[in-house]
């Protein structure tokens, strides 16, 4: 699953607002998240931005039974410059479960301002239940994401 989201402004102002630990953490406590902790590690080339998010989620049916509804997930993204804009890859890890969320991200120039876009491939090794599980986590990274570019083109402007 690919999503694209176009902004008015340059890849620098979206790139700087999508590794600034304040507007994160006050991005996902505006977006129900229990809690948020990030760290941006930035040298001559690359930016690491890690973070410990805690979040809470109404789980369906039988995956109610397997799981906490509160979750801990450990994000991991790697940024790298790219001609005018940035390449790389992220991952996600739900502390407790056995579920992994991967995906690349690209933000590029555009003639109106930039585009980024993100992929995400869920894993959840499950016994008998893993295609729900990853149905579900699926639905909720889709939504997630969605949601945050959504708060990061009004925090924009």
């Amino acid at each position: 699953m690919t999503i694209h989201t176009d902004f008015e402004h340059d890849a620098k102002a979206v790139f700087k607002a999508m590794t600034d630990p304040e507007f994160l953490v006050d991005r996902n406590l505006a977006l129900g998240e229990i809690s948020a902790e990030y760290d941006v590690k930035a040298d001559k080339k690359d930016t690491t931005l890690t973070a410990v998010r805690e979040v809470r989620r109404v789980l369906p049916g039988v995956l109610a039974k397997l799981f906490d509804p509160v979750s801990v997930m450990d994000l991991t993204e790697n940024w790298h410059p790219n001609k005018d804009g940035w390449i790389g890859e992220w991952t996600l890890k739900v502390r407790e479960q056995p579920v992994t969320v991967t995906g690349t991200f690209e933000l590029t120039p555009n003639d109106s301002g930039c585009t980024y876009s993100v992929s995400h491939k869920v894993r959840a090794k499950v016994p008998f239940v893993s295609g729900q599980v990853q149905k579900y986590v699926m639905s909720q990274t889709t939504k997630g994401a969605t949601d945050e570019l959504e708060y990061l083109k009004n925090y924009l402007g």
